[in-house]
């Protein structure tokens, strides 16, 4: 049957729309299985696009599932804390359709964050912002834990979840709407003719694609070479500590000068991170905990007698500006997404939208 045939054919099946969606649905090869790469599996498998996700370990291998889970959009300028801001109102319908289609439960909830002040200066920088302000008093009755050597506190409400189960959740539906999740499966190099990518090749043999995403986080840069596209992303350490008070200690998450202390459902605090250049070094130091054992001292002292359980890291894809990259390379069929630094669980629902946007 001839081209004329077959659309005559499929007219006949499935309409005109039916004809549009079988003549434009995509195969794309998406390279890395952290949260980025899973959530554009996860979008563009629902957009109809026959998806591939190629993850060189597991999937939630890296800084996806060394992550703390808090989805705050404060920090950054005014554009950054737009984009996560809208970025975090795509959450309770991603969550409602990922656990309904995977099946589990990411453990997704909403609750209230504290931003103390220990000078006046920072006092009035959070004043400005928005929230509720409570000063000293209110603080202590907010949460009594917390040390009472601040000018106050700026309270408002932010989303947490657990990563991992959040990364396996969007890598299951996505396998539900028919994408193909291949672990222990990194990409070597891409087959390029008439200046367009037409193949991922990995150890075990090659996918042919349309598009190719590459979302590897700090390993964006290794990986795109390969196709001869240079992106100037670089590893950022940071490290995390897992903490047993033996009782509960702490209602809110708690924010300060870069670093904070989330508490789990378990009862378990967890203190981060720090921002270190160490190349791609993701071993914990002593001195990376130390300083997260004194930031959660200071902001609860009674975390001085908590138990250590787990001490952590992962490397954070970190831009020279700070902005996350999504967009297509000079490669024209090839869209590199990394760069979201701290922000990475956060955005990603932003970034699958936007990769899905390029592709359609």
């Amino acid at each position: 049957m001839g081209r004329g045939g077959v659309t005559e054919h499929i007219e006949q099946m499935f309409g005109s729309q039916g004809l549009t969606y079988l003549f434009y649905m995509s195969r794309v090869v998406v390279i890395g299985g952290g949260v980025i790469g899973c959530a554009a599996a996860e979008r563009l498998s629902r957009d109809g696009h026959k998806v591939t996700l190629l993850e060189r370990d597991h999937l939630a291998a890296r800084a996806s599932g060394a992550a703390a889970g808090e989805l705050s959009p404060h920090g950054g300028d005014a554009a950054a804390e737009q984009a996560a801001a809208r970025s975090l109102a795509m959450f309770p319908d991603l969550v409602a359709r990922i656990e309904k289609d995977a099946g589990m439960n990411v453990e997704y909830r909403t609750q209230q964050s504290l931003r103390p002040a220990f000078t006046k200066d920072e006092a009035m920088a959070l004043q400005g912002t928005a929230g509720e302000w409570l000063d000293p008093a209110a603080c202590r009755l907010a949460e009594p834990s917390m040390t009472l050597d601040v000018f106050g506190a700026l309270r408002s409400e932010h989303a947490h979840l657990t990563p991992p189960r959040f990364v396996r959740a969007l890598a299951r539906s996505a396998a539900a709407h028919g994408a193909e999740i291949r672990e222990g499966a990194p990409a070597s190099g891409f087959a390029i003719s008439g200046g367009a990518i037409h193949k991922v090749v990995t150890p075990s043999g090659s996918h042919e694609a349309d598009w190719a995403v590459i979302a590897a986080g700090p390993w964006t840069r290794a990986v795109a070479s390969t196709a001869s596209v240079d992106v100037d992303v670089r590893p950022q350490r940071g490290q995390l500590a897992a903490l047993d008070p033996g009782a509960h200690v702490l209602t809110h998450s708690i924010f300060w000068s870069g670093g904070y202390l989330v508490p789990k459902g378990d009862g378990t605090v967890i203190a981060g991170g720090t921002e270190e250049d160490s190349g791609f070094d993701d071993r914990p130091t002593v001195e990376g905990i130390a300083g997260l054992l004194e930031l959660a001292r200071r902001l609860v002292p009674r975390l001085g007698a908590a138990t250590i359980l787990r001490t952590w890291a992962g490397l954070r894809p970190l831009t020279p500006d700070g902005r996350p990259i999504v967009m297509a390379s000079a490669v024209p069929n090839l869209i590199i997404a990394t760069g979201h630094h701290r922000k990475g669980i956060l955005l990603a629902p932003l970034a699958a939208e936007t990769i899905s946007s390029l592709i359609s």
